[in-house]
């Protein structure tokens, strides 16, 4: 559900689903062409409308600061003192962006790069 909310594609398109379409061509007594009617199943089914309904549900019910856990679990009191953070990694790309930056005085104008050395 998750490659589907960021393509914003429902779930059965994204599982290989193509609506049908049908086209129904009337003829007149000197057999002309009168109209032609095309008929398309909806792009949404129910089905993806509620696997949607529940991602939407999934993510309201988790921290929004981050940690994206479950609400439900960590603002439980009997969880009080139960998680610990982990040490975040450092992008040594990001650094060295950082680096030239403050070197340069970090104008606006700039666009930064980076590139792998050895």
């Amino acid at each position: 559900m998750k490659l589907a909310r960021a393509y914003q594609i429902p779930r059965s398109k994204l599982l290989g689903r193509e609506p049908r379409e049908v086209t129904v061509f009337e003829y007149d007594d000197a057999d002309r062409l009168v109209r032609a009617i095309t008929v398309r199943e909806p792009e949404w089914l129910e089905e993806d409308r509620d696997w949607a309904l529940a991602d939407l549900d999934d993510q309201a019910s988790r921290c929004p600061n981050g940690c994206g856990m479950p609400l439900e679990d960590t603002t439980h009191p009997d969880n009080e003192g139960a998680y610990v953070a982990d040490e975040p990694p450092r992008c040594h790309a990001c650094a060295a962006v950082t680096a030239k930056k403050k070197a340069v005085g970090d104008p606006t104008d700039l666009i930064f790069t980076v590139r792998k050395v050895r």
